[in-house]
């Protein structure tokens, strides 16, 4: 995993790789005791639990982040965003050895 390769020992997980994840549904019907454990990470001192990784699509609203990028709902993506916000890729959501290879490319092994 990119995470662990790049992330130094001792540091929060998400101090080098911040993943965040958007879900197609209402944010009550998320179960957050399913989600995976780098969309909640301990972190700091205390190990408290980043639940601020996690965002649902708008439903109501007509504003819906899959449809005003083109996201393929069935395939979903993942967007690789630069520190200074600057998009740098974007992948498919199964595309593991691209994900390694752009990280490989611009950061160092832990």
């Amino acid at each position: 995993s990119p995470v662990l390769r790049f992330t130094p020992d001792g540091a929060d997980i998400d101090s080098v790789i911040d993943i965040r994840a958007i879900f197609q549904c209402h944010h009550h019907d998320l179960e957050r005791s399913q989600l995976d454990p780098l969309l909640t990470p301990q972190k700091g001192k205390f190990g408290l639990k980043d639940y601020e990784k996690v965002y649902c699509a708008p439903l109501k609203e007509g504003k819906d982040i899959y449809d005003m990028r083109g996201i393929n709902r069935e395939q979903g993506c993942v967007i690789i965003v630069r520190p200074d916000q600057y998009v740098a890729k974007v992948l498919p959501l199964d595309d593991i050895q691209g994900i390694n290879a752009f990280f490989e490319q611009v950061l160092i092994a832990q």
